[in-house]
């Protein structure tokens, strides 16, 4: 059971915050958060930032955060997932920060993670999709997506890793200070918080997950596209190359 697992890992991280950005969420909301939200233990909080949705997902999780203690609802008037993944981390006071989507949420890998955090030498641990290989089964564009993202990074920005998207595990006392330097573009603030952290030095380790697509995304890719080569020339320029 996830709550046994993750009791003895908080002894020794200390208080855990889970910071989950939604947009037009409504179908998966509750099938996704409630099993979660009863298996968590004392001191193990989660933080949805709504950010700007048209569909039901607000009225939801108002009535989800009156029925949950350990649920927090931050709702954003603009649909950005730079700002509201900016907006979770920097307000969160936890000893240990975790990022992941509502359509993932590997707690397989959130075990994994606290265990090597556990050790006190580890400052980031980076959730892989390419490293997950099989368990990756998202359609076939979207894992190419993946892929070839990394590559401009690589190639732009001297990124060293697998990949910069998938779910995070911080301790949040060594990245703290790398979030006001991030800007909010709506697709490339992961991208953005890691490069830095591996400029500064940040020990940081990838573990594979694992995921299927479990609805439609929210935003068509043929929207995506765009807008990520965008912020990538913004983050190129912004940051320079390594």
């Amino acid at each position: 059971m996830l709550l046994n697992k993750l009791r003895p890992l908080m002894e020794k991280c200390g208080t855990v915050e889970l910071v989950i950005p939604v947009y037009n969420e409504e179908a998966i909301l509750r099938s996704q958060l409630e099993p979660l939200l009863n298996q968590l233990p004392e001191g193990f909080t989660v933080t949805v930032l709504e950010n700007g949705s048209t569909d039901a997902t607000v009225s939801i999780l108002n009535t989800m955060k009156a029925e949950a203690a350990n649920l927090s609802v931050v709702s954003i008037p603009e649909p950005s997932y730079g700002n509201a993944v900016r907006h979770g981390l920097e307000g969160s006071s936890a000893d240990i920060l975790m990022l992941d989507d509502l359509d993932v949420l590997d707690t397989n890998f959130w075990v994994q993670g606290l265990t090597i955090m556990a050790d006190g030498s580890t400052d980031m641990v980076q959730g892989s999709k390419v490293l997950a290989g099989r368990n990756d089964r998202r359609p076939f564009l979207r894992r190419m997506a993946t892929r070839v993202l990394t590559s401009l990074l690589r190639i732009l920005l001297g990124f060293r890793g697998t990949d910069t998207h998938g779910p995070k595990i911080m301790k949040r006392s060594s990245v703290a200070p790398i979030f006001p330097l991030c800007g909010n573009e709506p697709d490339l603030y992961p991208s953005e918080l890691i490069i830095r952290a591996q400029r500064r030095g940040l020990v940081i380790q990838e573990l594979p997950i694992k995921l299927e697509e479990i609805r439609e995304t929210p935003l068509a890719l043929h929207r995506r596209v765009p807008r990520a080569v965008r912020d990538l020339i913004l983050l190129r320029i912004k940051l320079g190359r390594a």
